[in-house]
């Protein structure tokens, strides 16, 4: 019953403490409220209903004595004693209004977020710090608690932490573990330096592992999490993770360094390995101008085949660093980049990178000239650009290890023709001119230091409708059914000298003219209310091409030895038939192959709060231009589902993903959780079988009240 009556208590206190001090905060004397009141030359003794309100100070008891020359407050009989967000109850309490230090006895406490202790001495030896003996505390909410945690001796630091020494875990009263040393957080923002409960499992790859982290919250807008992981048959590995936002500036910072174990059987070929990723946005005081940084590097890239847990990047992973610089005033844009993009076969084991160092980009938007019809844009871009390495992607043909310096003048002019509700049409003109400093000897095939000049010129002409839709009122809903077409041709002209260019990247290769075609059916539905606005319920769309420049079109590759004439047929499909309930699918026909190219289908549930959500997706590729062999043809079939019951303790995660093309599972995982009220077990399992890895990793974990668990630096999917 004390503690239904400490409870109760606090919460009232809570309510209406801001407004029984506002009087009070630049007052050093004590207000006294009680039934009776004795007043001598040295003294005042009060009992009955005692209140006595005192700058952030709120004392209830049922009898006071205090000393007017010294300042000491006595109380006892149900004393009840309220500071901020601190409700303290006890039998007797000596206080020193003038050092702000004294003594509670037989101490019940409330501190928020939800905290409960009791001890037999409760001393506060300063405004902000109270000291202890023997202390239990927890932050479950039940009278009588799933968990406790008794602790020999400590302090607490108002609204940051309870410092405890020599620490027994219970569960209903059962000792589980001892520490020899715990940090509590009792922040309101839940932000407060201190060790997170490990993780422990086991890895069929790396063995027995022990993951730990200390998160030190160094300012309001700046924390970082250290991380120590071991692992018993590779090795030890450290990771550093930084988080800040200022006003101008905000980013992240990850690093990770292992340190192999001599003679282990899984990898032998270098002592250590690192990763780091970092992410930088800040806007800079001068020219309107913003700063981007991106880094992604890694000792070598086959580390990652050793932790990476994100079942998506099985078969490429990309590593992509860049530093941009932008500006823009009134309608131009200006930025300045260096980039490098490596991506990794795992399969093969080596890589591709291009890199940009550096690229330069002036841009006028749309601009009107003077009173004639139309708007005109410019694009000036010089590029330096290298590639290096072996691609296993369906790509056209580039030079590697050589770097192409290029400057472009780009204008283009767009003259709007039609402009109406229903049917638009435009006429979009543009001229590419591009000078190279090298280029290729059409007798000898080899790169000479002469330059090249290339330009093409291309006239779009787009019509978007006409538009047409109907209304059926259905009573209480209606339905818009609106039909979309679109119409669009392009005319390039021919560049004479191509023999002589070496292209390093897709912007090298010349546009091409076509003749385009879509159809769009949209579904719409509008409820009974009369601002209700329409939402999408089912939407249609199929396009096609017709390549007058076949070979242009195709990047000069061809599907049995000729060039396509025609684009690959492109069906899209949404559909909504409920707030959360989506289907999508999208389904590429390729003429030329007799079959499908690309097929993906995914369902999906999702709500805020559901008890039951997932989602289920297939999908297949076959590249036109490579043989049914194709190390990227695939199919795969993939499944997500969440089960989250609100009065139930245990929830549920798990995904599964099944490739066709090689008849087995690749990847499973299941996550399970278990809230004891304020107890949360965690436990995942997950299984990888691809590409020579074959793991099975099971990993535990808990969170105690405000004691979070270490995740994951590798984790994904």
């Amino acid at each position: 019953m004390k503690i239904k009556a400490l409870q109760f208590i606090f919460f009232s206190l809570f309510l209406t403490w801001a407004g029984l001090l506002a009087a009070q905060q630049d007052s050093d004397e004590p207000i006294v409220y009680a039934d009776h009141k004795k007043i001598s030359e040295d003294s005042l003794r009060a009992d009955g209903h005692v209140e006595v309100i005192w700058q952030d100070y709120v004392i209830y008891a049922d009898v006071i004595e205090f000393n007017l020359k010294t300042r000491e407050l006595f109380a006892e009989g149900r004393v009840t004693m309220s500071a901020k967000d601190m409700v303290l109850s006890g039998e007797k309490l000596n206080f020193n209004l003038k050092t702000k230090s004294g003594e509670l006895l037989d101490t019940y406490g409330l501190i928020t977020p939800f905290v409960r202790y009791e001890t037999d001495r409760l001393i506060q030896t300063d405004r902000e710090t109270l000291t202890f003996q023997r202390l239990d505390f927890t932050s479950c909410a039940q009278i009588f608690p799933r968990w406790k945690i008794t602790s020999r001796r400590g302090k607490i630091k108002k609204e940051k932490y309870i410092e405890m020494n020599d620490v027994l875990f219970r569960i209903k009263n059962i000792p589980v573990f001892y520490l020899p040393y715990l940090r509590y957080p009792i922040q309101k923002d839940g932000r407060a330096t201190g060790l997170l409960f490990p993780n422990i499992g086991n890895s069929s790859l790396r063995g027995f592992f022990v993951q730990n982290s200390l998160f030190w919250a160094i300012k309001p807008n700046i924390d970082m999490t250290l991380g120590l992981d071991y692992f018993s048959e590779l090795g030890i590995g450290v990771s550093d993770e930084l988080r800040y936002l200022f006003r101008n500036a905000s980013g992240m910072a990850r690093y990770y360094y292992f340190r192999y174990r001599k003679d282990n059987e899984v990898y032998n070929d270098s002592a250590s390995d690192y990763y780091v990723e970092a992410n930088h946005k800040q806007t800079l005081p001068f020219l309107n101008s913003r700063l981007l940084l991106n880094v992604n590097r890694q000792s070598r890239p086959g580390f990652l085949r050793l932790f990476d847990n994100g079942f998506d990047r099985n078969l490429t992973t990309n590593f992509q660093s860049s530093l941009v610089w932008t500006t823009s005033f009134s309608n131009i844009n200006i930025s300045l980049s260096a980039s490098r993009r490596e991506t990794y076969y795992i399969f093969a084991n080596s890589s591709r990178i291009v890199e940009y160092l550096p690229a330069l980009a002036f841009n006028l938007n749309q601009q009107k000239l003077g009173k004639l019809p139309g708007y005109f844009s410019l694009g000036i871009d010089y590029q330096s650009v290298r590639r290096s390495g072996v691609t296993y992607e369906d790509e056209p043909e580039f030079a590697n290890d050589f770097r192409s310096q290029r400057l472009t003048l780009t204008p283009a002019y767009q003259l709007p023709l039609l402009k109406l509700p229903w049917l638009n049409c435009s006429l979009n003109l543009l001229a590419k001119n591009t000078l190279y400093a090298k280029s290729l000897d059409p007798l000898s095939k080899t790169i000479v230091n002469e330059p090249l000049y290339m330009k093409y010129q291309t006239a779009k002409l787009s019509l978007q409708g006409p538009v047409f839709f109907r209304v059926y009122d259905l009573g209480r809903s209606k339905l818009k059914h609106v039909i979309e077409p679109e119409f669009e041709f392009r005319y390039a002209t021919k560049v004479d000298n191509r023999d002589r260019l070496v292209p390093v990247d897709y912007f090298d290769y010349p546009s091409y003219s076509y003749a385009g075609f879509s159809l769009t059916s949209r579904l719409l539905k509008k409820g009974d209310g009369g601002n209700a606005s329409a939402a999408e319920l089912l939407t249609y769309r199929i396009t096609q091409e017709y390549y007058f420049d076949a070979a242009e079109a195709n990047l000069f590759r061809t599907v049995d030895g000729e060039y396509p004439s025609f684009s690959e047929l492109n069906n899209t499909l949404r559909f909504r038939p409920g707030e959360n309930i989506a289907f999508d699918a999208s389904l590429v026909y390729n003429y030329y192959i007799h079959g499908l190219s690309r097929l993906n289908l995914r369902a999906s549930y999702q709500r805020q709060g559901a008890p039951l959500t997932g989602s289920l997706s297939y999908s297949t590729y076959r590249n036109p231009y490579k043989g049914a062999d194709y190390v990227f043809n695939r199919s795969i079939l993939g499944g997500d589902i969440n089960v989250n019951f609100p009065s139930f303790p245990l929830k549920l995660q798990a995904g599964i993903d099944y490739d066709f093309t090689a008849k087995e599972f690749r990847h499973g995982a299941v996550n399970v959780s278990f809230d004891y009220q304020c107890l949360v077990f965690s436990t995942e399992f997950k299984v990888f079988s691809y590409l020579g890895r074959s793991e099975f990793q099971f990993r535990f974990g808990l969170s105690l009240g405000n004691l979070g668990m270490v995740s994951d630096f590798f984790g994904g999917k």
